[in-house]
């Protein structure tokens, strides 16, 4: 009896001292459950944030792989998937096609170079910006940098190249970053950019209007004149409406072989008629 009554005592309380507890954290119960559903809310709509990044980020890279290799088409990926690593490597490659167009016009039309070089500085830069990794960061200022060497802006040119050693890039852009800065600080760097910008203010005209050279002349395939020597050496051969001087000697016709006389034919003897019967 003393046991039941006992375990009677300890069980009211238990209950006791669960209904105190309660009691104390009934004012704070309805924050508490605001804070788990939002601590819920939130992992969930993290969840779905980054189900659906990945599949933006995955999206972009699918169109960047399979996208033209035009500057237009790839800075179009470059802004509609910014926030993507594809769209940096978009944006950069970007400037290495403008890049590559500006050194194919810089002999021949130096003004469209420019656009190109000015087009790749501005993509070059927004990479740079939205990069987050050594190596495309490291090469979109080593192309910024190379860029602007193209536009003959030397001092902006220095200005990146010691930025470079500064951004934490990898070894082997920098050290071609320090090869290019000692050579632009040097006395020839200044030389070659003061006529570089000579040549850029006043290229030379063009021979024709697609600033091609011009096409020689055709060589004269005319036959020389019918009358004199010929120019090669030859005999010239004689008008075709005179006969010829003297006619070619004819050949005696060979003589006719005798005919062998055919053998007469041998004569049978005639049949003897028999004697009348007496």
């Amino acid at each position: 009896m003393k046991s039941e009554r006992s375990q009677i005592q300890e069980s009211d309380l238990l209950a006791d001292k669960i209904e105190q507890r309660f009691t104390q954290i009934k004012p704070y119960l309805p924050a508490l459950l605001g804070t788990i559903g939002v601590v819920v809310l939130g992992l969930l709509g993290y969840g779905i944030y980054s189900s659906q990044k990945e599949t933006r980020a995955a999206r972009a890279w699918t169109d960047f792989y399979f996208s033209d290799t035009s500057p237009q088409d790839l800075e179009a990926i470059a802004g509609d998937f910014s926030d993507t690593s594809a769209g940096t490597w978009a944006k950069l490659t970007a400037g290495d096609a403008n890049m590559a167009k500006a050194l194919e016009k810089w002999n021949v039309d130096r003004t469209v170079a420019d656009q190109y070089f000015t087009q790749a500085v501005d993509d070059y830069r927004a990479a740079a910006k939205s990069s987050t990794e050594p190596f495309t960061k490291g090469r979109a200022l080593f192309g910024l940098a190379q860029a602007l060497e193209g536009l003959g802006e030397r001092k902006e040119a220095i200005i990146e190249y010691k930025r470079l050693a500064s951004e934490g890039v990898t070894e082997d852009i920098a050290a071609e970053a320090k090869r290019r800065l000692a050579w632009l600080e040097g006395k020839e760097a200044e030389v070659f950019f003061a006529w570089y910008r000579d040549r850029t203010n006043a290229a030379p005209a063009a021979s024709n209007p697609g600033g091609r050279p011009s096409i020689p002349g055709l060589p004269d395939f005319a036959f020389p004149p019918a009358s004199g020597g010929s120019p090669s050496g030859l005999p010239a051969l004689p008008p075709a409406n005179n006969p010829p001087s003297q006619p070619p000697a004819t050949e005696p016709a060979p003589a006719a072989e005798p005919v062998p006389a055919e053998p007469a034919p041998a004569t049978e003897p005639a049949p003897a008629e028999p004697a009348p019967m007496p």
